[in-house]
């Protein structure tokens, strides 16, 4: 599906909801900037696109704040590179505001017009993608507004929800969306539908994996294996990565239809995000500033689709000004988590030199090692990944491993892997970038399933999760999820490492603040502790 067509349908649909007018323009009475309607063909799509900026990776997505805290990128200069923010942070307000003001608003309109239309299957989409948003925003914030949200002037202090309670009714609401996707319809999206193309059978299999990754949130509170295996046996998840929840962007920019977070870290002037050196050693099997690696050894080759180092290797330059993390052999340079104020780094640019987010995640570019400087010479079109096949794979990994299903965790390890691979391919085949080989990839492959299967329940457990962190690079939203329900990865503390330049003053946050200003006109609503609130399905 080409994105390109996207942006006219989001300007259209975004005017519904202007507040502009154009007195006596053109000497007519009807105001052109503000049309009494839109046609579900235009809301559709506008939903798809702010739903997957809200979550995505880019400043204005949850997954800029939740890849800085699962270790995959560092910031400097933030509140976030010591566990820090609060209620007027922009990676809060922004998918915040969005997603309720522009998103659910778009969706509520779009859910009264299609059930007065007769036209199921919108009204359908429109249940199971609010359904996906809540949940979303449920996992962050814990407590939020559902039933009395987005009501206006009807209602202007809405309640802010138990989490556990929105999850019961959201289930109830996939299965609304399933039924009525699956009715005679007046209309029916087509093109329009920038994700599936009007696929319904993919709704349907997308609306039934978010269940299964809703249920395996919540398997701590309560017995899930008999809705966990009657979902398996259905035969309507997710099965390959053609049926992947995504948006998938294009190339151009001008109109800009790239991803969002490529127009921000590959512009010329240097990226705002540093990768991890974290993340670089536990895929490049090293372990040189902490305790243990359980990849120790094991060498991902991953890695040149996953970032890009501007310094080329072994060819004797040097980086601008002074270096926290700089590895020679491969050109990698970045900065550590925990070190504001106090790293030797601090306060030189290295625009020029950092190692960048690269090709998978955000459409930047493969390293081949030439060390070319960023100016916006990549490739912008990779898709932003919501709920995909392997990230499926891993949850029925986990809920095998657990005894949630009958289905055998060591051949689901080793598919979820195989299928992380293959969407990997997949960015790199699209963008002409070479192919990662079947032999490198059963090479790393079998290295791990050697140490899954000779490893105790924990042991394996942390394999999942560390396997899946790694896939999700771009995408860290279920990261942080996973991370609070099982404790894996294991991250970097920069109070426990062997540096002298990492200090890590807080716990890690357990969920996110609410916005100020929203808090200031709901009287009585006190803010999260976002070091002690957890949301209900953390035990």
């Amino acid at each position: 599906m080409n994105i390109r067509p996207i942006f006219t349908y989001v300007l259209s649909a975004g005017l519904l909801f202007a507040s502009t007018s154009c007195e006596d323009f053109l000497d007519i009475n009807v105001d052109p900037n503000n049309p009494a309607d839109v046609p579900l063909a235009q809301l559709l799509p506008t939903t798809q696109v702010t739903t997957a900026r809200s979550v995505g990776l880019s400043s204005r997505g949850l997954s800029n704040i939740t890849s800085m805290y699962m270790h995959q990128l560092v910031q400097r200069g933030t509140e976030v590179n010591d566990y820090a923010f609060s209620g007027t942070t922009f990676g809060v307000t922004a998918p915040w505001n969005t997603l309720y003001l522009a998103t659910l608003t778009d969706l509520k309109v779009m859910k009264e017009k299609a059930e007065a239309e007769e036209s199921f299957q919108y009204l359908g989409v429109a249940q199971i993608l609010e359904a996906y948003i809540y949940s979303v925003m449920v996992d962050m914030w814990g407590e939020v507004p559902y039933q009395e949200a987005n009501l206006g002037e009807e209602n202007t202090n809405p309640t802010f929800e138990d989490g556990a309670a929105i999850y019961a009714d959201l289930f109830t609401k996939i299965d609304e969306g399933i039924a009525n996707i699956k009715r005679t319809s007046t209309l029916s999206p087509g093109e329009d539908d920038v994700i599936y193309g009007g696929n319904m059978g993919n709704w349907e299999r997308f609306a039934n994996s978010l269940k299964l990754k809703m249920l395996n949130q919540i398997r701590l509170t309560r017995d899930v294996s008999n809705e966990v295996n009657a979902l398996l046996s259905s035969g309507m998840l997710i099965q390959n990565q053609a049926q992947d929840f995504e948006l998938q962007y294009g190339n151009t920019s001008a109109p800009d239809d790239r991803h969002p977070g490529y127009v921000e870290e590959w512009a010329p002037g240097g990226a705002g995000w540093y990768v991890s050196p974290y993340f670089y050693e536990i895929m490049t099997g090293k372990r040189t500033f902490f305790a243990s690696n359980i990849l120790e050894g094991i060498q991902d080759p991953r890695v040149p689709y996953y970032w890009y180092n501007q310094v080329a290797p072994d060819l004797g330059e040097s980086p601008e000004n002074a270096t926290s993390y700089y590895d020679p052999a491969t050109g990698f340079l970045s900065i550590y988590q925990f070190s504001f104020n106090i790293d030797p780094n601090e306060g030189f640019d290295q625009g020029s030199s950092q190692a960048v987010a690269g090709l998978y995640p955000l459409g930047g570019r493969y390293d081949e090692g030439n060390g070319l400087t960023v100016n916006y010479n990549g490739y912008g079109s990779t898709p932003q990944r919501m709920l995909t096949y392997f990230s499926l794979l891993y949850t029925r990994a986990e809920l095998a491993l657990v005894g949630a299903s009958n289905e055998d965790d060591v051949d689901l390890f080793r598919q979820a892997m195989e299928a992380s691979f293959a969407k990997v391919n997949q960015v790199a085949s699209a963008a002409g970038a070479p192919q990662i080989t079947q032999a490198r990839r059963d090479t790393y492959i079998n290295s791990v399933m050697a140490l899954y299967e000779g490893g105790a329940t924990q042991t394996r457990l942390q394999l999942i999760m560390t396997q899946k962190w790694i896939a999700s690079f771009g995408y860290a939203v279920d990261a942080y999820n996973d991370y609070r329900r099982t404790g894996f990865p294991i991250l970097h503390d920069g109070n426990a490492d062997l540096l002298s330049t990492t200090v890590r003053g807080r716990e890690f946050p357990v969920s996110f603040p609410y916005p100020i200003a929203d808090l200031n006109l709901l009287p009585g609503r006190n803010q999260r502790n976002v070091y002690l609130d957890r949301v209900f399905w953390d035990r």
